[in-house]
């Protein structure tokens, strides 16, 4: 959201979601900021390479493969639409809008629903 001009006000973390590959890449490259055995609070809707990296400003969460819980089923969080944005000599790719709203409703939870809503409204 933040990649997209919008302002959301406060926000503890940056999620990135990337291959188990690239989740492995960002723990090695990354390793002094690891914490070690971060709580989960809801490993029953969601698993991935998971990995979270405290920075003075505010943490990076990384997730790899990420895998939702629907139906008493695992599937995959795949973003099917995105756009990108280059800073200096790095592209980053990002989910568009829309695209953000469905991989949040695909995940359901009141947070999610809340966040769908700022969205629309922020949209326009």
């Amino acid at each position: 959201m933040i990649l997209q001009g919008f302002e959301i006000g406060e926000t503890a973390d940056i999620d990135i979601l990337t291959t188990s590959e690239g989740a492995q890449k960002l723990q090695l490259s990354l390793k002094e900021y690891r914490q070690i055995s971060p709580l989960t609070k809801e490993n029953h809707l969601f698993r991935s390479n998971f990995a979270r990296f405290r920075f003075p400003l505010l943490d990076l969460e990384v997730m790899g493969d990420l895998q939702v819980c629907k139906y008493k089923e695992w599937q995959p969080v795949l973003i099917q639409d995105n756009q990108t944005m280059t800073i200096g000599n790095l592209t980053l790719k990002f989910p568009t809008l829309q695209e953000q709203i469905r991989i949040l409703t695909l995940f359901g939870r009141e947070k999610d629903l809340r966040r769908i809503d700022l969205l629309k409204k922020l949209s326009g």
